[in-house]
């Protein structure tokens, strides 16, 4: 469903009934990478999947956007939805936005999911990169990200084993708004650095890596994992950065533990 959400209309997918479990995405990509986590969770819990501004179905930014604009977005869907209190998780670029949700309101939240996304700030490098990207995406439209993040998101292993999702995320990349993604890129370039964040987080929180993840290492993960309070650690085998869709067996065995040892 669309919902008028801060002046832009955003699309939000709602599965289930009970808790409120808040699943935010990566880039470039939009509600569907949480399918296969909506389908497991949905039997005890209510899973909401919004498409970021400017990625999926909804609006394209008409300004530039930041981290703690895409959190106003969701704070506001969250109230639009009558809904206090939620577990929530970031995957890659929704943890960044996790960070800023936790920085602008951490009594909203019960919970919280950290999977293949890291606490640093972007270096020169990494904000030469991005603003690279988001000249390619002018030029070429969202291939551009397509073509850069289908190598890292999937072991090897799983591209000869599973062309199905390959083709499937290729597709979705490929349909993704081309300045959506300019606008996202830059965000990210220009993010907040949230390490010093995690020593004041007092939810419960799971950390999941990918054993092979190029882009948020376990080791990376690991160590934000030891500076936030009581958080537990896995890095799933044979799983690069896109985790959730590589391995959702392990993942959603993992997820459901955690969430059922905080809902209890």
């Amino acid at each position: 469903m669309k919902q008028p959400i801060n002046g832009a209309e955003q699309y939000i997918m709602e599965k289930g009934q009970g808790a409120p479990v808040i699943l935010l995405h990566g880039f470039p990509l939009d509600h569907r990478m949480w399918q296969a986590q909506a389908d497991a969770l949905s039997e005890h819990y209510r899973v909401i999947t919004p498409d970021l501004r400017g990625m999926g179905q909804s609006d394209v930014p008409a300004a530039n956007i930041s981290m703690e604009h895409y959190a106003d977005d969701i704070l506001a869907m969250m109230d639009k939805m009558g809904i206090q209190k939620a577990a929530l998780g970031g995957f890659s670029m929704g943890g960044y936005i996790a960070f800023a949700l936790l920085r602008k309101a951490p009594e909203r939240f019960t919970a919280l999911l950290l999977a293949n996304t890291r606490p640093e700030a972007d270096g020169p490098e990494g904000r030469k990169n991005r603003m690279n990207m988001a000249v390619s995406l002018y030029d070429k439209g969202a291939g551009a990200a397509r073509d850069a993040m289908l190598p890292k998101l999937l072991t090897e292993q799983t591209v000869q084993d599973q062309p199905g999702l390959v083709e499937d995320l290729s597709a979705v990349m490929a349909s993704m708004p081309a300045e959506g993604l300019v606008h996202a890129s830059l965000a990210m370039a220009f993010r907040a650095d949230s390490v010093d964040l995690l020593g004041s987080i007092s939810v419960p929180t799971l950390v999941i890596a990918g054993e092979q993840d190029p882009v948020a290492p376990p080791d990376v993960m690991k160590k934000m994992a030891d500076a936030i309070r009581g958080a537990s650690f896995h890095a799933i085998p044979a799983a690069s950065h896109l985790t959730p869709m590589e391995k959702p067996e392990a993942f959603n065995a993992l997820l459901l533990e955690f969430l059922q040892s905080v809902t209890a």
